[in-house]
């Protein structure tokens, strides 16, 4: 018996299997980018509802404290150096014992006392944040004055309550009136201590590379979603924007940007001047 091969089949000839073997690794990478692409936009879509959710609480704080956001006991003089990260077990942000002056996290810290927000809100679902549980068991928000760990529990910056007497003679106030371009909050400040982190280094010209020192790490450094003062979000590719499109990172010492005159642990310098705090260094 004869078996034929019935006409218009024929078998899988090794050129066949050179086109798999060259076009299935292509394959797999294309499948591999399009999941992360999309993981990575999805994660952007949450980072900016939790910062449009922290804006919607500022604004409710601040229509509960005639028109101010939030901030706990602030200093006074020429020089203001802004801390993040004290008080944390203290159940009274306002009385000795409590927070550092100018705790930049204890004020953002005020919302989860004050109003109706989870602590789920201040991680980022592109970051390694997690939620905050207050130490656990009966340890509410209310009985604390700060977050229990930083590194772990918040991966927003938010903008120095805290100015020096410079800055209020320069008319800064950090309330309801601010200007609707103004940056009131954002993914976390990369600061200048970790791999390839230096806001002091990158300038508006600087090339997409080398903006990425200056971006935040909670989206690889891609950019950042920041808080405008009139309630939107935006993801924006580079920190030079807000009302004079200088770093919002750092905080201006003249009244033009200059890059190598910047600060990044500083009071603001005047009314339009954005400096988003704490970093993650």
């Amino acid at each position: 018996m004869t078996l034929r091969i019935p006409r218009g089949r024929r078998g899988v000839t090794l050129l066949d299997l050179i086109v798999v073997l060259v076009l299935l690794p292509v394959l797999l990478l294309t499948a591999s980018c399009w999941r992360r692409t999309n993981h990575g936009s999805s994660n952007r879509v949450k980072c900016a509802s939790n910062l449009r959710q922290i804006g919607q609480a500022i604004l409710l704080y601040s229509n509960e404290n005639g028109g101010a956001y939030p901030r706990t006991t602030a200093g006074t003089g020429e020089t203001i150096t802004p801390v993040w990260g004290t008080g944390i077990t203290s159940s009274k942000p306002f009385e000795d014992g409590g927070p550092q002056p100018n705790d930049v996290a204890a004020a953002m810290f005020l919302l989860l006392r004050t109003q109706d927000i989870t602590s789920e809100v201040f991680t980022c679902p592109s970051s390694n944040a997690e939620k905050d549980t207050f130490g656990g068991g009966a340890n509410a928000a209310i009985n604390r004055s700060n977050f229990t760990d930083l590194k772990k529990n918040l991966a927003y910056s938010y903008q120095n309550p805290y100015p020096n007497d410079g800055a209020l003679r320069r008319k800064f106030e950090l309330n309801n009136k601010i200007s609707a371009e103004f940056a009131v909050a954002s993914d976390m400040n990369p600061g200048v201590k970790g791999d390839n982190d230096n806001v002091l280094a990158v300038t508006s010209t600087s090339s997409a590379q080398q903006m990425k020192q200056g971006n935040s790490n909670n989206h690889d450094q891609d950019g950042q979603n920041v808080l405008y003062g009139d309630g939107h979000v935006e993801f924006q590719q580079n920190p030079f924007v807000g009302v004079q499109r200088d770093n919002i990172f750092t905080a201006r010492t003249g009244d033009k940007p200059n890059p190598k005159t910047e600060l990044i642990v500083a009071s603001p310098y005047d009314a339009n001047d954005s400096i988003l705090l704490p970093t993650d260094d």
